[in-house]
């Protein structure tokens, strides 16, 4: 294990930063020489942006295994940057794809996963503040759930619904988390806002329908509805 854990602890520290925020800076108008990362992170890619939180997670646990610190530090390096991101795009979305994803999505469009990319970064920036004591990376996330609120607040319940046919990772989990840390009653609704009926309903009643259906999308709805109880007492 030791092995393992110092093989990562050189690829989290060899990664470029600028190569890793180029989409989120592009996107936001601001300027970037960088070369694009391949793969799920290339510019034409409609998840690019969900590699750089599961690297700012990455970052974070390794920090709270290790105590380096020069992880803390790269970590601020991207929080910082990402928050400058999120000033020029305004309105407190942050993103490394344009928010006409979401609205693709809200309208029923063909769009590949928008709201599971943004979990992995707001999840990344979240323990960036919870293990490093990133207070920066807070605020951020914290403008970010404001952003998600107005956004999601417009649909009504059949529109919310269609929506969350498309995979959404750990959304209402991290709202969970992001509650847990701020007291906000606004994070706990909006946990709750992006339960999936279709899925969570009949599991509820005993019935077994999961048959067909993409384990990845299926777990973290069972592992949020497991931290809202374990937040909340809500049987």
């Amino acid at each position: 294990w030791k092995a393992e854990q110092d093989a990562m602890l050189g690829y989290l520290l060899r990664e470029d930063p600028d190569r890793l925020l180029h989409n989120f800076r592009q996107n936001a108008g601001l300027p970037s020489t960088a070369k694009p990362l391949p793969g799920w992170e290339a510019p034409d890619c409609e998840l690019r942006g969900h590699y750089v939180g599961h690297f700012l997670s990455a970052l974070a646990l390794m920090y709270e295994s290790t105590g380096d610190v020069a992880l803390r530090e790269r970590g601020a390096v991207l929080v910082h940057a990402l928050g400058a991101c999120q000033q020029a795009l305004g309105g407190g979305y942050l993103s490394a794809f344009p928010k006409a994803f979401l609205e693709r999505l809200a309208r029923g469009e063909r769009v590949w996963a928008p709201w599971y990319t943004l979990h992995k970064v707001a999840a990344g920036l979240l323990d960036q503040h919870v293990r490093c004591g990133n207070a920066e990376a807070l605020a951020i996330t914290v403008q970010f759930a404001a952003f998600v609120d107005t956004f999601t607040a417009r649909l009504d319940e059949v529109a919310m619904q269609r929506m969350l046919q498309t995979e959404f990772g750990g959304m209402p989990a991290f709202f969970a988390d992001l509650f847990a840390v701020t007291q906000d009653e606004t994070h706990l609704a909006l946990a709750r806002r992006f339960t999936h009926r279709k899925v969570l309903e009949p599991l509820a009643e005993g019935r077994d329908e999961l048959k067909g259906l993409h384990a990845n999308t299926q777990i973290p709805k069972m592992i949020a509805q497991a931290r809202l109880f374990e937040l909340t007492g809500d049987a």
